[in-house]
């Protein structure tokens, strides 16, 4: 029998506005006193790291949209190097995935890839780890309170690693960190935070407690991603947008489906640098339309939920607001061909979010939603 528990919650988190004036005392008192701090140079640039009033001589800022695992080596050298003893990850889910990585290979002997979900990793994972504190600047991947990180390995695989000890210490969800960010990415971060809503209480997993958080999450995000999109300033949209986050990260309980099984190859695809919730936001409608009669009550308590009539025009619903929201509709408006498709579909089947897709996926049908994606 598995011996995996069906509900578990998870690890501390400071919310709201101000919450980031929390991290001196949270460094101190796990013992960090040579912080690394992983991020990217765009939160760099802002005034972000500045403003937590760390010490800048410990920043990793190479961190791009999704990782690899020559990036993480990198990081890790940098905290090897600099005689670190933690790790502070400031940025959206590329730089918290990333540092939990890096976490992970403080104590344990590479290579990397043999920690990977597929690769049976969850039993080699064991609790030493140096403390790792989260900070989003974004509303969308919920990686600060997940269990999971996702890298794209040397060989072109993006690949899960699963396990409670990748769970940081701390999340400091603090919305100011959000405010001013541009358009396209609230919308596209937003759109990441509903499927995860979504997938997650569509899932075949029994967790009703993450069922209800995720219901929370969706109904808040629906109700504010344009007035976030549309007004940056917009302080309780922020607010409730990264609430939004938060839940879609602890209904991560539950696994999620299709639209992430689609589009984790996707983001693989290291030199195209597609963003990961503008692939979910385009997959969407399409995975609605395909799980639809599998999982029709849900569908149905979604639909009244967001105060909708009717339940079958959810996926229609979902497209017109990714097009509302400025984002595309199409993968070929990406930069996508057909024939970069057709090798994914396997991958997708493979993926560690397709037991868990409430109607079971083949390759044929990840080729087919591949198709009409397109």
């Amino acid at each position: 029998m598995e011996t995996t528990p069906n509900i578990s919650y998870l690890t501390d988190i400071f919310f709201g506005y101000g919450t980031r004036s929390t991290l001196p005392a949270l460094l101190k008192k796990y013992g960090i006193v040579r912080p690394c701090v992983i991020t990217d140079k765009g939160v760099v640039k802002v005034g972000i790291i500045d403003s937590l009033q760390l010490n800048t001589a410990f920043v990793f800022d190479e961190v791009e949209t999704n990782p690899t695992e020559k990036i993480t080596l990198a990081a890790l050298s940098f905290y090897v190097q600099s005689k670190c003893d933690g790790i502070v990850a400031v940025g959206g889910g590329s730089s918290i995935d990333l540092a939990k990585c890096v976490a992970l290979l403080v104590h344990h002997p590479l290579p990397l890839d043999q920690y990977a979900f597929l690769n049976n990793g969850i039993s080699k994972i064991t609790s030493q780890f140096p403390p790792l504190i989260a900070i989003p600047t974004t509303a969308g991947s919920g990686s600060e309170i997940g269990r999971a990180a996702l890298l794209t390995l040397s060989n072109g695989s993006k690949v899960a690693f699963l396990s409670q000890h990748l769970l940081p210490k701390a999340a400091i969800c603090d919305p100011e960190l959000t405010i001013g960010m541009p358009a396209e990415l609230t919308a596209a971060t937003g759109m990441d935070a509903l499927s995860h809503c979504i997938e997650a209480f569509c899932s075949s997993r029994y967790n009703p407690v993450a069922d209800a958080i995720a219901l929370d999450g969706l109904e808040r995000g629906f109700s504010n991603i344009m007035k976030a999109t549309e007004n940056g300033n917009d302080r309780e949209a922020r607010k409730e947008m990264m609430l939004c986050s938060i839940q879609g990260g602890l209904a991560f309980q539950k696994n999620l489906g299709a639209v992430h099984s689609l589009s984790h190859p996707l983001g693989a695809l290291t030199e195209k640098r597609l963003h990961h919730g503008t692939l979910n936001a385009i997959l969407l409608p399409y995975v609605l339309n395909f799980n639809y009669s599998y999982c029709k009550e849900k569908m149905i308590i979604i639909a009244e939920r967001l105060k909708m009539r009717d339940a079958y025009k959810l996926p229609y619903q979902f497209a017109l607001l990714n097009q509302k929201l400025g984002l595309p509709v199409r993968l070929r408006e990406m930069g996508l061909t057909k024939n970069e498709l057709i090798p994914l579909a396997k991958k997708a089947k493979q993926d560690h979010c397709t037991p868990t897709n409430p109607r079971p996926l083949e390759v044929e049908d990840c080729k087919r939603l591949y198709a009409e994606a397109w």
